[in-house]
């Protein structure tokens, strides 16, 4: 079983998947990315079922990168081509395994990068240690972990026998966002605004990710899993984990992890009567979709933390395809408060936080203002602290720089995810209805029963 007790950096990539949509769409840009700052000056080897010639991997590599928003550097392009090798594998014959070895002989430190459905997780952990291959590794592993909690807890026990925890990179690219990570730093850097981040001063938060698009070719996918297992219980709750935790007085990458997977205990079970299920009409016609899907194209969620910071705060999620904008943004709302000094005949907006996590990022602070006149009377404003397109490092150059470096800040830990499934568990699949709503709209009529306190705060 691998071990990283002296935390080495990682001395070759292994990536499990180069043939499919994810490496195309995504993967391949950050490694080239990696490439041209510096990170990834390591042989790379692509693994795939099927041999396949380098010059057509280095051709498929090449078109990615054309069609992404970076292009091809052609420095970077030339250095990670070369860099570049390609496996033949058969996942039920572990000796085909020995190919990997064969392409990196000399690595002592391999990251095994998996982008591969999580039903063959077990069986490629377990022939990279047959072959010798996990010693001294590391195995990254993209979402999803199970499919319900005791799914997860069991796949993380195969895992096990392969892989110690600290060797174990599980990605939710969400963490590796960049407004994400400046949500945790904002929190750190404003005292005023952390300290106010309780029980007694804020009202609710309320979470909105929202798509115009539908499931996108990936609706066979999509049926199986749903909204609620698709971003709810990784994407959303740890977007939850990193506004309402504690900060850690620790320093390093264990205490932001620790400080996640301990909010993430308090977070209260779900009951059926915290979620609304919608679906779009014309789901059930996509291609790969069961004539008599249940699956959830939309949810709203009510979430509660039991802790005595978060005592009595609702915190509300929506999430959605084919809804009327696409943005994903949290906003805390504080309680609001009147005095006899002012003058209008109703009591201010509550002040509040936003940050917009995408398409573009923000962060901005909501207050009031006297009018110009005599009376004491206002208006609500909003003041703009931060605004800015698309990061240009992306989340999978982030996290993949992390994971060879070995840092695993931003990746979750087995006891958060497993968490995170608790919570979920009682709502998942037929446990409650799910109600038809028309494409472009802010879903199902039925959503009305879960609203937060003074209404949602749409995305502009």
């Amino acid at each position: 079983m691998t071990t990283q007790t002296d935390n080495p950096r990682s001395d070759a990539l292994v990536f499990f998947g180069a043939t499919g949509d994810l490496a195309f769409k995504q993967i391949f840009p950050a490694l080239q990315a990696l490439v041209k700052h510096g990170r990834l000056a390591m042989p790379i080897v692509a693994v795939g079922r099927r041999d396949v010639s380098i010059e057509k991997l280095r051709t498929r590599v090449k078109e990615s990168l054309a069609a992404s928003e970076q292009g091809v550097d052609g420095d970077a392009f030339e250095k990670l081509a070369s860099q570049l090798r390609y496996a033949a594998v058969d996942f039920d014959a572990p000796e085909s395994f020995r190919s990997i070895r064969t392409a990196i002989p000399d690595a002592k430190h391999p990251l095994h990068y998996v982008a591969l459905p999580p039903d063959v997780f077990e069986k490629v952990a377990a022939n990279l240690a047959e072959v010798g291959l996990a010693s001294g590794a590391r195995l990254a592993l993209e979402k999803p972990f199970g499919e319900d909690l005791a799914s997860a807890k069991a796949l993380s026990e195969a895992l096990h026998r392969s892989f110690e925890e600290e060797s174990l990179f599980r990605i939710d690219h969400f963490l590796g966002k960049e407004p994400v990570e400046n949500l945790v730093y904002f929190r750190a850097a404003n005292p005023l605004i952390e300290r106010s981040l309780n029980g007694e001063q804020v009202d609710s938060v309320q979470i909105t990710m929202a798509e115009t698009f539908g499931v996108k070719g990936r609706a066979e996918f999509y049926d199986s899993v749903g909204a609620v297992r698709d971003v709810v219980q990784n994407h959303m709750l740890e977007t939850i984990a990193c506004l309402a935790m504690d900060l850690p007085t620790e320093t390093g990458h264990g205490g932001v992890r620790e400080a996640r997977s301990r909010l993430l205990a308090r977070v209260r079970t779900l009951a059926k009567g915290d979620i609304v299920r919608g679906q779009v009409r014309g789901y059930k016609d996509e291609k790969g979709v069961a004539k008599d899907s249940t699956t959830e194209t939309f949810a709203i969620l009510r979430f509660a933390i039991d802790s005595p910071r978060w005592n009595g705060v609702p915190f509300f999620v929506r999430v959605g395809k084919s809804l009327a904008t696409t943005a994903t943004e949290m906003v805390v709302r504080w309680k609001g408060s009147a005095t006899s000094v002012l003058e209008d005949s109703r009591a201010p907006a509550p002040n509040h936080l936003r940050f917009r996590i995408g398409p573009d990022t923000a962060i901005a602070l909501g207050a009031n203002v006297k009018a110009s006149g005599e009376r004491m009377v206002g208006e609500a404003t909003e003041l703009l602290l931060h605004r800015a397109e698309a990061d240009g490092m992306t989340a999978y150059e982030r996290l993949l720089g992390d994971a060879i470096d070995g840092d695993a800040t931003l990746f979750a830990r087995r006891d958060a995810v497993e968490e995170s499934w608790r919570v979920v568990d009682p709502v998942l699949d037929d446990a409650t209805p799910v109600y038809p709503y028309a494409p472009g709209s802010q879903g199902p009529a039925e959503g009305e029963r879960l609203v937060p306190p003074g209404g949602w705060s749409e995305p502009g």
